[in-house]
């Protein structure tokens, strides 16, 4: 008897996310664990949001609009482009499933950052297409590479910026040349902003602002960091309104329930908490960095809610921050061995991660080669 699944699937790992928070904390004995390593909100939902899906809770039994009609148009005012050219989806990673099965077949190839967001190699491979690594210029997206990686059967080219997991981004002028030069037939390029409200760069561009002599650009976000609705998933992709057309076409129906629309309808609202969010991140990040500068640790600086530093032996340090009561990322499953992703936290959180990190690692190691 033949196999009865695709022999794609043997080239896939499925994603780990652990066991949740509240699983966890209970294993270990630890009410007070503190998750770092998923870059969720410090802060948390706007009161507003609360408000919204407790008001919305009774009518879970209805079905929820199917386009996200609502949310679109407050979108859309907010952004300044039309509601035809967004689509919402079940957080990026659906996005990015729907975008696959729109444009990709056999036989096409997609150029993507290496590392980078696991999904955007998931995608290619179930879509048929032949991933095309462009390995990180030490930990920025070296765009020369991947336009020379760029060929016929090229369909999509992805570019994650701010960087997950390096937190790096891609600044204007080099973003604004790698566009012009992919001719008069360019594949599609998905500019993955998740992270985008957490950059001070003056250089950092507005994909939005790109789009309106780009057809083939797609721009993804999301209201899973920010608006720290990552349990609801709600992300969202703006592009011209025939992309939009054409996502809609496999995207499926009622894919975004009734409690994640309102409630990224209640966090556009209330811009205070967008506000206190970003500045939240803003000067813990500054506070983390300086600090963990200051120790020795070595780090490329941050345009996200993360870091990703370098610690020598991570697992072991990752192993004992978690018995602390801190749950970092190691840096082994992201592509860069030696290292540790930790989210920004509140200003305590943060001083107990470095108190843990000052008892544990010798910084002076960090300097050594990998």
């Amino acid at each position: 008897m033949g196999t009865r699944w695709r022999p794609i699937l043997n080239r896939i790992t499925p994603y780990q996310s652990g066991k949740s928070l509240e699983a966890l904390a209970a294993d270990l004995g630890l009410p007070d664990l503190v998750r770092l390593s998923s870059n969720e909100s410090a802060l948390g939902p706007s009161p507003r949001v609360v408000a919204a899906i407790a008001r919305e809770a009774s009518r879970a039994h209805l079905y929820p609009d199917g386009g996200s009609t609502a949310l679109r148009e407050a979108l859309a005012r907010k952004l300044g482009v039309a509601p035809d050219q967004i689509v919402v989806g079940n957080g990026g990673d659906e996005l990015l499933s729907i975008i696959g099965g729109a444009a990709l077949e056999g036989g096409d190839e997609v150029v993507l950052p290496h590392p980078s967001f696991e999904p955007y190699t998931t995608v290619a491979l179930l879509g048929g297409a032949r991933p095309v690594t462009s390995p990180l210029a030490g930990y920025a997206t070296d765009l020369g590479d991947m336009g020379r990686r760029i060929t016929a059967r090229t369909k999509i080219v992805f570019v994650c910026s701010p960087h997950n997991p390096a937190a790096t981004i891609v600044r204007r002028a080099p973003l604004l040349a790698f566009l012009d030069s992919l001719g008069a037939e360019p594949p599609l390029v998905v500019l993955d902003e998740a992270y985008r409200d957490f950059c001070d760069d003056p250089e950092y561009p507005d994909g939005v602002a790109l789009l309106a002599d780009r057809p083939y650009l797609l721009v993804l976000r999301t209201f899973s960091k920010i608006a720290g609705l990552a349990g609801l998933r709600v992300g969202y992709v703006v592009a011209s309104a025939e992309a939009v057309d054409r996502l809609n076409r496999v995207r499926t129906p009622y894919n975004v329930n009734r409690l994640g629309q309102v409630a990224a309808l209640a966090a556009l609202e209330d811009e205070g908490h967008w506000r206190t969010s970003r500045q939240l991140v803003l000067d813990e990040r500054a506070f983390l960095s300086r600090e963990l500068a200051r120790r020795g640790f070595v780090f490329p600086p941050s345009q996200a809610n993360f870091l990703l530093v370098k610690v020598p032996d991570a697992a072991r340090a990752q192993a004992q921050l978690l018995r602390a009561g801190l749950l970092v990322r190691d840096g082994t499953g992201v592509g860069f061995a030696n290292h540790l992703r930790i989210a920004v936290g509140l200003r305590e959180t943060n001083e107990r991660l470095l108190a843990v990190l000052d008892e544990i690692v010798d910084p002076r190691r960090c300097q050594e080669p990998s």
